[in-house]
Formats: C-alpha cells, structure tokens, sequence
C-alpha cells in the first residue's frame, strides 16, 4: 500500500466510519480495513495517519488502536495454534525495519491518549524483537529520556518510562534462563543509570515543589513518574540483586522511605484521583521493600527498621480509610513477610502487638460499604472470595494473613489478645444489636479465619474459643432468627461457622438445627441461600470416628419433603437459576435419602423444569 493523497483519503474516510453509530457503515469500513491489511505496507501505511497532523485527532486515535491491533496479529510469522483458522500474512522485514524507525518518536510526541496506544503497539514488537532483532530501541529511549529530563519534559518522560516498563516486564514472569539473564544484563547495562538519574532528579523536583506549596497540576506528573521508576525496579531486581543496584542501595531507600512517610496535601487533599495515585506510588515502594526483604534479606536488614516504623504509622492511618485497598494491601504484605522472617523480634513487646490487633487488624476486618455492596450484588464473586479462598487480596484476608505471620513465633500471645478483641467485639454487639451487628460479624470472621487445618486430617481446630460454647452463644441465635431477610450478612458468616466447624459440632446439636438451615433455604439473599445448601450438602459427608457416614437417611427423612421443596425454589429465584451450591445440595440429599412417591415426583418435575431452562439458554455447564 502506497503511501500517497488516495491512501490518506481511503484510510481516513474507513476509521471516520468506524466510529459511526449506524452498524452498517461501521461493517463496511471494518471489512474494507480487513480486506486492505493483507497489501503491503499496510502497517506503515496507518502508522504514517497517525502521525499526519491534518487529521482529527479521534481518526488518528482509531487508526494508532487498529495499528497496535494489527501488529498483535501479523509481526510475528509463527503459526496460529488453533486449527481451521487462517494464518494471516506476517509483516515483510522491511516494513518491520520502517516501523521501528518512525514508532519511538512519533509516540513521544503524541497526545496522551494516541501515545498510550503506540506504548501498547511497542511493547507489542518488543515482546517478539527486543532486545536481540532491535538493538537500537533502547538506545534511543535512553537518549530521548535524558533529553526530556533535562527539559523537565514529563509528557515525553512518562511516555518513555511507561514503554520500558512495559518492556522490562517481562523479568517479573519468565523462569530464569540464560537467554533471560543475557537479556536482563543488556537492559540493566543500558538502563540501570539512567533510571536511577531521573529517579533523583525527579525526587529533587519533587521536594523543591513541595516545600513551595506547589500545584497538584505540577506533582502530578512528577509522582507518576516516580511510580513508574518504582515499576521498573520491582522488573529489573525481581531475578536477582544487581550489582549496579546493591551499589547504589542507599540512595533508592532513602527516597522509598520518605515517599512512605511524606504527605503531599497538594494532591492528597484536592480531590479528584491525586490521593490515589500517590497511594498507587506508595503500594509500588512496598512491592520493592518486599521483594528485598524476601529475595536480598541480608543486604537489605539495616533499613529494615525504618521500613517497619514507617509501613506501622502509614497503616495506622490508612486503615481507618474505607477505600485505599491496594496500598493497604501491600503494606500488610510486607508487615507480613517480616513477622516470619528471623526480624520477627520486631513484633515481639505486647504492646506492639496490641496496636497491630486493634489499629491495623481489626479496622481491616471490619465490614465496609463495598464489601456489603458486592454481597447484595454479585454473590458470586462475594462466595469466590469468601468461601473459595479466592480472597487473598482483600483486606479483611491479609489482615488475618498478618495475624497468622505473627502467631508463628508468638502463638499464645496472639491467642490471647485475638481472643480478648474477639469477647469486646460480643460486648460491643450486645449494647445495641442492631446499630452494632458488623462486631458480631467481625468477632465470627475472625474465628472462622485463624482456624488451622489438622496436620494429615480434616480437621478444623481453633484456639481462640470453644467451639461448641461460641456456636451455641453467637452462632445459634442466627440461625433460629425467624426473619430469614434479617441481618443476612451476620446468617451467612453463622452459616459458614457452622459448615467449617461441622466435625466438632456433636450430631443431636447439629441434628436440631438442620430445620433452621433448612428454613434459612427461603432466605432472599443469594449469598444466605447458597450458603446454607452448602452447609447441608457439607454435613451429608462428615464421617465418624468409624469412617462411616455421620448422618444417613432416617436422619434427614423427617424434613426431606420440605427440603427438597425449597431446594428446587431457590432454582426458581431470578439470580439462583443455575445455583451450583444448591444443584450440588440437591445431588447429595437425593444420594442420600430413601425416596418416596411422595417426594419423588416434586423431585422429578424441579429436575425436568431445571434441564428445559438449561437446554435453552447453557450458562454453566458444570450445572
């Protein structure tokens, strides 16, 4: 495809009709594109639209998006691993060598939006070329990097430091080979220095602008580009401790640390994102810290001191925020990662530990609005993370995760003191049960998280409370509430008490509260439902000491009809159509039970009802 007046005009007039709102222009434009992407040039061809100024700039930003596209499809000439799909012909060589030549500068010179597409385009052609079949990328971004420092350029820095970040990457994810370790030396060789130049520089700026009172418009950019330097930290030491680095160790912890400890009000306070992208800064220095403290321990201890006291007083006041989760996140991660490391002296004088259960624990366990919203909104994905385990970076898990780190070395003190908040949180429900229920809930959470799995068993055991004591006293009374819409956050964290402690529940306890659960089966709330055909499902397999089954037919015949009735309803409910927790229930009970006429033929008409609503419209095959 030659570039000439006609091609403009043809490219141009296709992208303007892929924007229409009409889908019939939008496919014949879409068609003509694909049709034309298989000429020569093609590539270069939209490449150069880009870059022509006469154009709108919403043209050009469709163009940069098909050109990225492009080259994801056609740069690489390995064949596509599916079979019946056509391979598309690659990018000619030549075309490639052109490419390379126009992309750097014409995406350090666009507008925000354009340049963020041609970054995505880059590290595309990186991810197959770079280094070995483009030894001239780096160069260049170094070069251009240390022109736009030096012009306090931070469009054209983060630019830069976005597309190295993106094509330094790849060292967090590949196993270590020599061809990766011979990649990572070139990078660090060419890179390491000028990273760290602009990382003191822009630190130097950072603290010039502070002390002045400066402008969130003039941090802004300064403190992202200090998270990306941060990024391509974390990419360039997660392999191994580089020379270059372990040289230069003090001066990347001094800034880390101040960036931890700093507050910039200009951004902090204005409003809008600025608080969320110097938390953003301050999650990516806890990364580094943590990856040191895991990987380079011993170079690492003599700042580690300080990193603890500053990570400590930073939780203290983000805990208290209900948003911010990724920075809590990551700093309780470090916090962690150091109470089982041979530092864990750190955590030893009680009334650390005091501080940590009441300021950093116990905040972070309790229930917040995003929490309750995900709960009435998404059960699913509240269920993956709250019964699946799939909940490793919320905040209320890490917290428990710190506990367990601590009570490593210091078991009975955290016993202690988990168990003495576990009785205030009680207390503090009891004085007003309605204003006060998320204490409850937090008090059931936090028994329900620390409990520990029997070496070589199944066993689920807890120091904190006694069991069959805790359940009669908090447990119980949530599962006899006869409004089953009442409180169903407190009924499904009841629910889940029950099921993982269901082995040292004894059988006549269990066995009078199965009607309950039963009951709690007509509950409204997906979570409750779900969680309590889970429970009863769960039962059904608990063995003896014999290794027989705990609980057989006679048991669950009295209430079979009435179970099975509300089972194969709750398949009726809007979002509960395909219910694997109840479906599964459902599978287990019929394995079970001596079938009646009586409660074979509801039975047979829930199953034929439910198989007619998946054959028309399979969602779950599993189901």
């Amino acid at each position: 495809m030659e570039w000439n007046p006609e091609t403009l005009q043809f490219l141009s007039q296709c992208f303007l009709h892929t924007l229409s709102p009409y889908p019939e222009p939008r496919r014949r434009a879409e068609a003509s594109l694909l049709e034309a992407a298989d000429r020569p040039n093609y590539g270069l061809a939209v490449l150069r639209l880009v870059s022509e100024p006469t154009v709108d700039e919403p043209l050009r930003l469709a163009a940069a998006v098909n050109f990225k596209n492009h080259l994801r499809s056609r740069w690489s000439s390995e064949l596509s691993p599916e079979r019946n799909v056509p391979t598309l012909a690659p990018i000619s060589d030549p075309e490639k060598d052109q490419i390379k030549a126009l992309i750097v500068p014409l995406m350090l010179s666009s507008a925000p939006r354009i340049q963020s597409q041609l970054s995505e385009a880059l590290a595309v052609i990186g991810k197959h070329d770079f280094p070995k079949l483009w030894q001239a990328l780096l160069p260049e971004l170094r070069s251009s990097l240390e022109k736009a420092g030096e012009g306090s350029d931070y469009a054209t820095v983060n630019g830069i430091l976005n597309t190295v970040n993106s094509l330094f990457n790849k060292f967090r994810y590949q196993y270590k080979t020599n061809d990766l370790l011979l990649d990572l030396k070139y990078c660090l060789d060419n890179f390491a220095e000028p990273l760290l130049k602009i990382f003191k520089r822009t630190a130097g700026l950072i603290d010039n602008v502070a002390n002045s009172g400066g402008q969130a418009v003039i941090m802004r950019p300064l403190i992202e580009s200090q998270k990306l330097c941060c990024r391509i930290f974390y990419s360039l030491n997660f392999q191994e401790l580089p020379e270059f680095f372990e040289d230069h160790m003090g001066e990347w912890m001094g800034e880390f640390q101040k960036y931890l400890t700093v507050k910039y009000p200009a951004l902090e306070d204005g409003g809008g994102d600025g608080l969320a992208l110097v938390d953003e800064l301050r999650a990516a220095v806890c990364e580094n810290i943590s990856l040191y403290m895991e990987k380079n321990e011993e170079e690492f201890q003599g700042y580690l001191g300080g990193f603890v006291e500053a990570v400590w007083n930073l939780l203290v006041v983000v805990s208290k925020s209900s948003s911010r989760d990724g920075l809590t996140v990551t700093a309780i991660k470090f916090l962690t990662t150091v109470s089982t490391s041979v530092h864990h002296t750190l955590f030893a004088r009680d009334d650390i530990l005091q501080q940590i259960c009441q300021c950093i624990v116990i905040p972070n366990v309790m229930l917040r609005d995003d929490d309750e919203e995900l709960f009435e909104m998404n059960y699913v994905e509240f269920i993956r993370r709250d019964m699946e385990g799939s909940d490793l970076d919320t905040r209320r898990r890490i917290a428990c995760e710190l506990l367990k780190g601590i009570a490593t070395n210091y078991k009975e003190k955290v016993t202690q003191m988990v168990s003495s908040q576990i009785q205030t949180s009680l207390v503090t429900y009891s004085e007003n049960p309605a204003a006060n229920w998320k204490h409850k809930d937090c008090a059931i959470y936090l028994v329900v998280s620390l409990a520990t799995k029997k070496a070589g068993g199944t066993l689920i055991s807890t120091d904190l409370v006694d069991v069959e004591s805790f359940f009669r006293s908090v447990v119980v009374p949530e599962l006899q509430n006869q409004d089953v819409n009442a409180f169903p956050m407190l009924k499904a964290g009841a629910l889940k008490f029950f099921t993982m402690f269901r082995n040292q529940i004894s059988k006549p306890i269990a066995m009078a509260l199965i009607p309950d659960v039963v009951r709690l089966l007509g509950s409204e709330s997906s979570v409750v439902h779900s969680y309590a055909a889970s429970c009863i499902e769960k039962l059904l397999l608990v063995k003896d000491d014999g290794g027989k089954a705990k609980y057989v037919s006679s048991d669950i015949s009295p209430f079979l009809l009435v179970l099975m009735t509300n089972l194969f309803s709750v398949l009726g409910k809007a979002e509960s159509e395909e219910n694997p927790y109840v479906m599964k229930c459902i599978m287990r009970v019929l394995g079970v039970a001596d079938i009646s006429r009586e409660v074979a033929s509801p039975c047979i008409t829930g199953l034929t009802s439910v198989l007619n609503k998946v054959c028309e419209k399979p969602e779950k095959p599993n189901l």
